[in-house]
């Protein structure tokens, strides 16, 4: 009799794990496969999300540095515009005086025509 009963507790605890344990577990189981799918597909689109990252500092870097030459080319145009400027108040400054001496000059010519036909006007008076 212990013999049955130990068979029957064997079988019945075969059947239930059969039945009902197993079906649990193999859900389970499943179950647990879909979540690692699931985060498998999470880390693929997390290492695409890093590669365009990759990417973008990648231009990040490029165009700072594109920024850096421009700023650099920049400076160099302004101080050859601050040469540029000072060249050309001097230029402004010698064509100002230039001018004043061209004029200070008419006026010198202009005392001596009048002295030359002065003194033309004398000759004639004597001859």
């Amino acid at each position: 009799m212990a013999q049955l009963a130990k068979k029957d507790l064997l079988d019945t605890l075969e059947d239930f794990y059969g039945k009902i344990i197993e079906p649990e577990f193999r859900a389970i189981r499943n179950k647990l496969d879909e979540h690692d799918q699931k985060f498998r597909d999470i880390l693929e689109h997390f290492d695409q999300i890093y590669k365009r990252f990759e990417r973008l500092k990648t231009e990040y870097y490029s165009i700072v540095a594109g920024i850096d030459r421009m700023e650099k080319r920049l400076d160099q145009v302004e101080r050859t515009l601050k040469e540029m400027h000072q060249k050309l108040d001097k230029e402004i400054s010698l064509r100002d005086h230039l001018e004043k001496e061209i004029k200070d000059l008419k006026q010198r010519v202009s005392i001596l025509q009048e002295r030359i036909d002065d003194l033309e006007k004398r000759l004639k008076t004597f001859s």
